[in-house]
Formats: structure tokens, sequence, C-alpha cells
């Protein structure tokens, strides 16, 4: 049975569908957002459908990160010629950096770099954008530090765009912070299910955020929709929901796949050892509670502050170490904050982007709380 939405009578399709007409009212220019997962899948399905009715054209925009499952070109692919009347194919194909979280001798890739190709993981595809599409001299960077990145060539190509919406398969259940980032302010007009973003007149909708895990599903099932065999291979591996995902191989919260990815794809695998450094050690030890999840503690240290100090003071990198340490120093000097600041260090991310609590440690707090009782 599907969710219901706050208007009583009216379930998530119902509410889905309407926005996407609401935006089709409103927007001469619409661009799906497609990652190849279950939720864009669903989204640009849905869209698609729309724009066959109203006999329009809509842009189906997938900016490729290479380092990703055959299984999601292949999908990414099929979304894209499923409906070529009606469909403006933005497959970008250019060169931006990725954080690889499995190495510091190689910590970015650089996406599609020139010189390259003969290991790059596939060739481009013959209609694939493979420039900018926006003018250089306007181009921003978020993270100098980093270079230009994923988020960079997302915004750039955003703002490149003016009376433009851009709609988004992000559902808010998967997080109160998603929850909180979608409905806090109007991004146009007074929808509450957008944000601002792009160029002049344009914005971010998310028709499917009220959607549950288990709506995605039902959809895809009533409506035969087909989608990436990656969850089929994750659900008989008897993964959680939370693992059930599809995205890239070696960024800080993705890197885990590649404990399966050779029983899932091993020819993926296999060019993935080839394109970039570290693919090994994020397979044997992607789980590991030790190393790369940092979850436990290597016994031959006492406390978590005293691994953290160990890290840093090893750090290889040289150019990114003053990162750390001055991140660091702003932060509580506890066993639960340097936890947190070990698996940073580790996993080489020095563009925060799994970011620490900066809390006291609730462990201690518990201690204090039954020892005052006892």
């Amino acid at each position: 049975m599907l969710s219901q939405v706050y208007n009583p009578g009216k379930n998530v399709v119902e509410a889905a569908q309407e926005r996407i007409s609401y935006i089709f009212d409103e927007f001469e220019n619409i661009i799906v957002s497609v990652s190849g997962g279950k939720d864009s899948t669903v989204l640009a399905w849905m869209t698609l459908q729309e724009a066959r009715r109203r006999n329009r054209k809509i842009g189906i925009f997938f900016l490729d990160e290479e380092v990703v499952y055959q299984s999601t070109i292949e999908q990414i692919d099929w979304l894209m010629n499923l409906y070529p009347e009606n469909t403006i194919r933005l497959w970008l194909q250019l060169s931006f950096r990725l954080t690889n979280a499995t190495s510091f001798e190689e910590g970015q890739l650089i996406c599609w770099e020139e010189g390259k190709h003969k290991i790059w993981m596939r060739p481009k595809v013959p209609y694939s954008i493979q420039h900018k599409p926006w003018d250089p001299a306007t181009e921003t960077i978020r993270d100098r530090n980093k270079g230009f990145g994923f988020y960079d060539a997302i915004e750039n190509f955003q703002r490149s765009r003016e009376h433009t919406a851009f709609l988004v398969g992000l559902r808010a259940t998967e997080s109160m912070n998603r929850f909180r980032a979608v409905s806090k302010n109007p991004g146009y007009k007074d929808v509450y299910w957008c944000t601002k973003c792009g160029g002049e007149g344009s914005a971010s909708f998310y028709p499917l955020y009220d959607w549950n895990f288990s709506d995605i599903w039902k959809y895809i099932y009533d409506n035969n929709i087909r989608y990436s065999r990656i969850y089929d291979y994750q659900y008989k591996k008897g993964m959680s929901i939370q693992e059930i995902r599809v995205s890239s191989l070696i960024h800080e919260k993705a890197f885990k796949s590649l404990v399966e990815l050779p029983e899932f794809e091993p020819k993926t695998y296999d060019k993935l050892c080839k394109r970039i450094k570290g693919i090994q050690v994020g397979n044997l030890y992607g789980k590991d509670r030790k190393l790369l999840k940092c979850q436990s503690l290597p016994k031959n240290f006492k406390s978590w502050r005293e691994y953290r100090d160990f890290l840093l003071e090893t750090y290889p990198d040289e150019s990114k170490k003053w990162i750390f340490e001055k991140r660091f120093a702003r932060h509580l000097d506890n066993n639960y904050v340097a936890r947190q600041e070990c698996r940073q260090l580790i996993l080489n991310d020095y563009e925060n982007n799994l970011p620490v609590d900066n809390a006291e440690d609730p462990r201690e707090k518990t201690i204090a709380k039954w020892k005052s009782l006892l």
C-alpha cells in the first residue's frame, strides 16, 4: 500500500503527478537529474510520461563520474533513449576531480583525464557533452584545495541555465537534514518542496520528497520499470535498506561497495584496479571495523585521541596536513570527537564530507549519570 501524504485521501503517486504537472505549467525548460539509482529512475519515468502527454521535450541530465557500476551506465543509456522524441540528452563526460578514499598516494581521481584514455573505465558515449557547456570566465569552484569537483560541475551547469526547473529524485524520509533542507523555505513562489538554484528564475524541485523506500519499489513493480541489477545483487546478499544503494565507487560514503564489487561486476573491478590506486585496500578493508570504518580502536593504542595524534603525525600529504590541523584545533578534545577525526584522516577527508559531531562524549555522560545514581 502506498504511503499517504498530508492531504487526506491522496497517495504519494497522485501528489507527485500533480507536482510534476504544476512544473510543466510553470516552466518551458525542464531538466531531470539522474544517477542510475531507483529514485531518479522513477522521477525520470514519471516526468517523461507527462512530457509525452503534452508533446513536450525535457532534458535528462547525467554527470558521468566514470568510476561507477557498468549496470549504472546501462540504466542511464536506457533512460536517455526510452522516448527520444521527448528527450534532450545531457550526458556530461568532462574532466573534474573526485576524492578517492582508498588511497593517500592517489587521493583524487581526475575523471576522463586527458592522456589516460587507454585506462578509462570505458569509451565516451558518442552523443555525450565532452566540453564545459558554460563560460569559463564565470566558472566558480567551491574548494580551491580540491580543484574543480563534482558539485562544481553541477552548480556551473545549473547556473548556465535560466528559467529552468531542475528535478531531483531526493527523498526527505532518508534523513531529517534532507527534510529540513527541502521544506525550510519556498524556493519558487510558495512551493515548499523546492530550493533556489541555477540561473535567474531557476529552481530545484523534489516531487518525490515525501515518498518512502517501499513507495519507490511498488511504483517500479506496478509500472514494470527497468532498474539497475545491482539492487538485485545487494538484496540477495542480505544487505540492509541503508546499504542498498547505487553511487560512485570510491568516495568517502561509497567505498564500502568495493567489498562486493568483484562478485557483482568482476570486469568493472578489474578495470577499476587498473584505473586508480587503493582499490584492493577498499575491497579487503571496506567493512573492517578497525581500518576504513574506524569503529574499533587498534589494540596498540590506549585511546582514540592517542590514535588520532599518531595518524596526524604520520599523515603522508604535507600539502593537506594543515587542513586537518586547523580543523581539529576547533574541536573538543575527547575520545568521541577523536574517533571521528581518525575516520577523516584514514579516509583522507580533507574536504570535510564526513563532518565531525563536535560534542561532549555521550558515553562519559552515561557513566557519570550511573555513578551518581549508584
